[in-house]
């Protein structure tokens, strides 16, 4: 008698279980934490060099911080991250490449990057 496991048995979900934990343990978080040091809420806007952009959820308030960047991991190439922030009135006011050396690796101590108006080394 041949024996057969399906998902919706408990072997089929430890199975499937395990199979999902192997395949995340590969993604890693790549980006920056990144800290509003201006006087104004800025959006910020994420993006990888020649992709689409995305904003955070909320405006950023002055003092506060949010991590900026993806879920990625092999067999993907690191990438540069751009980091934009828009004023209320949806002015460019900070933009920043960083290379994937400058990225804060998930699990380590980030310090914020600052972000205020003026700092547009966007290239």
């Amino acid at each position: 008698m041949a024996w057969r496991m399906s998902f919706g048995s408990p072997a089929g979900y430890c199975v499937f279980l395990l199979l999902m934990m192997v395949v995340m343990a590969c993604d890693r978080w790549e980006g920056v934490t990144v800290r509003n040091d201006g006087t104004e809420p800025l959006t910020i806007v994420r993006s990888i060099a020649g992709a689409r952009e995305f904003p955070l959820d909320s405006a950023l308030e002055p003092g506060k911080t949010a991590d900026v960047g993806f879920v990625g991991g092999p067999p993907d190439p690191r990438v540069d991250i751009i980091v934009k922030a828009f004023d209320p009135r949806g002015a460019l006011v900070y933009c920043r490449r960083f290379t994937p050396p400058e990225q804060q690796p998930s699990g380590s101590t980030r310090n914020p990057i600052s972000v205020k108006p003026g700092n547009l080394r966007c290239k």
